[in-house]
């Protein structure tokens, strides 16, 4: 019987190895299989006669072949390959759209201020006015395309967020029981669950960045973040993506175990996820910023220069671009929390677009006092308390604009958000109707006497401000106008008033003329000569009795003052403090987008060749080898058939024991 017992366990061991091992075959082409392999134990030999005697063999274990230290690089290597490539699919989309030679954004500023040249050659030509007047619209519906093209982007951007958010709840879930019934399983832990539980984890790695620990009963915890828990055990935790109460554009993240929640939005990175919320910061977000910050830099320089000016109807120049201070949009860069629980109302007013950055802010009530932080990098850029009576301003000098209390107070903990520049790039629009706004000229004009007998010459009329009551008492009237009378006395003058043509002395023996230079002749007058909102520059060597006139400039259609200087704003270093005109400005968004793009390729094919490296390794020692599985099937089914064999023989020989007693 113990030879029949031997042969028989030797049968039921090789028929549960060659069972493994068309399992193996079987599965040979499945994602994330592990091999599988059974430990075969001699078992307990019995003690006859003075020797012990084997008793056959046993299966000890059936085994999964895995390394965890290669899983971990897997899952490792998974999260940064997604996390690269999800960054880089959405940052060459920004790429491509700010960096359109023919439909970006310098391409349009430069049409425009190319056709600003031909009003400069010819202002009084309707045509060219009208030139002038189609790409400005153009230029400003450049801005409104490519900031609703980044706002389309933002929202399928937050689309797949709440998806991801949902299928990682779902794997979650999905693991947690994995984990129970691996737990609960009698003796080691199934093999083919483990598999299951570890291809859960390596899409869960494509998602978002992950770290696991393994349990003594054979579950593995799983944390995402800085540590936060998604699945312990058999419970599994959800993450959430809902409206960032600060800013209905944006997405927020939070882990909710049973009824607490827990925003973890700046935690997460890795993989696909972690991949889109870089390239919204890094990449996205600055691009609005920039994009607004150049149409507020061209709007309010334009705009300036543009009232300083004359149209064609005789009027003073008005906004040719919509106000940046506008009551609405002041109103339309604060977003107050919905969480908030007291009722201030805020706005933001620019004060000077050459200080303005690309960042948003955040402005929050703490301790009884406002602290205000710079987004970009979580700084702290004043503190200050609130104010006791509104409306009430708090200019935050070094960033460039005020901060307008308007009603309401607000209670401990309400925040809000300054989104400063965001969104002018979609406020710009042309304000000009026809081409004869355009004010190419100068409002004011300078004649000097045809009996002049100096050297004396008008060498500059400079506009600063058209709303003092030189220009405004009387429209289309200079008040008043004015002559410059130069006296007997050597570097002496005098003004006059010359609005009834009789001249009347409004000051006389002004001195402080030096000949042959450049003199302003209202500031050397002194007040309130200096604050007509004008200056009148003489240089040369005026006689005795020379005079130079100064009135509105009526009908002056041919005269191009103010449009030459307009378009010298293209090139002037309006922004970045001083150091960058609008294309360098803008220039600077692409170069940065570029560079993060060209590193965002660099690093995910390097995390390409990590992860196909990793998966060789992983593969090298769980995959399976089919040459192998078939060599094994051989040996099997040959050991197989010799414990038949023995069966035979045994059986033989009981016979024969039989027959020789009959």
């Amino acid at each position: 019987m113990g030879i029949f017992d031997i042969s028989i366990s030797g049968l039921l061991t090789n028929q549960a190895s060659i069972a493994t091992t068309s399992h193996n075959i079987a599965n040979a082409n499945v994602e994330g299989y592990s091999r599988q392999r059974i430990d075969q134990s001699a078992r307990t030999p019995e003690f006859i006669g003075g020797n012990f005697f084997g008793t056959g063999v046993e299966v000890g274990n059936v085994r999964r072949i895995f390394e965890a230290t290669q899983q971990l690089e897997l899952q490792a290597a998974t999260a940064d390959f997604n996390n690269f490539e999800s960054f880089l699919n959405q940052a060459q989309r920004v790429d491509g759209l700010l960096a359109d030679s023919d439909n970006g954004i310098n391409n349009a500023i430069q049409k425009f201020y190319t056709a600003l040249q031909g009003v400069v050659n010819d202002p009084a030509s309707v045509p060219a006015r009208q030139v002038m007047l189609s790409e400005a619209e153009t230029m400003a519906s450049r801005f409104e395309q490519v900031h609703s093209q980044l706002e389309n982007q933002i929202s399928e951007i937050n689309g797949s967020i709440d998806s991801i958010a949902s299928e990682i709840s779902a794997l979650a879930d999905s693991i947690a029981k994995l984990n129970n019934q691996i737990a609960g399983s009698p003796g080691s832990a199934p093999p083919d669950l483990l598999d299951r539980r570890d291809r859960e984890i390596t899409r869960l790695s494509e998602l978002i960045g992950v770290q696991t620990l393994e349990q003594d009963d054979g579950s593995l915890n799983v944390f995402i973040g800085t540590g936060q828990s998604l699945v312990v055990g058999s419970l599994s935790n959800t993450l959430s993506a809902t409206v960032d109460p600060l800013d209905p554009r944006s997405m927020q993240l939070s882990i909710t175990a049973g009824s607490s929640a827990i925003d973890i939005t700046n935690n997460l990175t890795g993989g696909e996820l972690g991949g889109l919320l870089d390239v919204v910061d890094d990449v996205i977000e600055p691009a609005f910023n920039t994009l607004g910050r150049v149409a507020i830099g061209i709007s309010n320089s334009f705009n300036n220069q543009h009232q300083l000016g004359l149209d064609l109807n005789n009027q003073l120049g008005g906004a040719f671009f919509t106000d940046m201070n506008s009551a609405s949009i002041e109103a339309s860069r604060v977003i107050a929390s919905t969480s908030n629980t007291g009722n201030a109302t805020l706005s933001i007013t620019i004060d000077d677009p050459s200080l303005l950055t690309d960042s948003n802010y955040q402005l929050r009530l703490i301790g009884g006092n406002y602290q205000l932080f710079d987004l970009s990098n979580n700084a702290t850029i004043a503190t200050f308390a609130p104010p006791g009576v509104v409306p009430d301003t708090v200019q935050v000098a070094a960033e460039g604009f005020t901060i307008n209390f308007l009603s309401g107070a607000a209670n401990n903990g309400d925040a809000f958000e300054f989104q400063n520049t965001r969104n002018f790039a979609r406020d710009i629009d042309v304000l000009v109707t026809t081409p004869e706004q355009i004010a190419a000229a100068s409002p004011i004009r300078g004649e000097q006497a045809s009996t002049n007998i100096g050297s004396g010459s008008i060498t500059a009329l400079t506009v600063t401000d058209t709303s003092t009551a030189q220009f405004t008492t009387t429209p289309g009237n200079l008040a008043p106008p004015i002559r410059i009378e130069f006296d007997a006395t050597p570097g002496e003058f005098s003004l006059y008033d010359m609005t009834t043509g009789v001249p009347v002395l409004l000051v006389g023996g002004v001195t402080g003329f030096v000949p042959n230079q450049e003199n302003n002749m209202l500031a050397l007058a002194g007040a309130p000569y200096n604050a007509y909102g004008y200056e009148v520059t003489i240089s040369g060597d005026p006689q005795a009795g020379d005079d130079f006139d100064i009135s509105y400039n009526a009908n002056g259609a041919g005269n191009n003052s103010n449009i030459s200087l307009l378009g010298e704003l293209q090139f002037a270093n309006t922004l970045d403090n001083g150091n960058s005109n609008f294309q360098q400005a803008f220039g600077r968004i692409i170069s940065s987008v570029g560079v993060n793009t060209q590193a965002a390729e660099i690093k995910r094919d390097a995390a390409e060749s990590l992860l196909f490296q990793a998966n060789e390794r992983k593969q090298s020692t769980s995959g399976v080898n089919l040459d192998e599985e078939a060599a094994n099937l051989i040996k099997f089914q040959q050991a197989y058939e010799a414990s038949a064999q023995v069966i035979s023989v045994a059986r033989t020989l009981f016979q024969t024991v039989l027959d020789s007693v009959r």
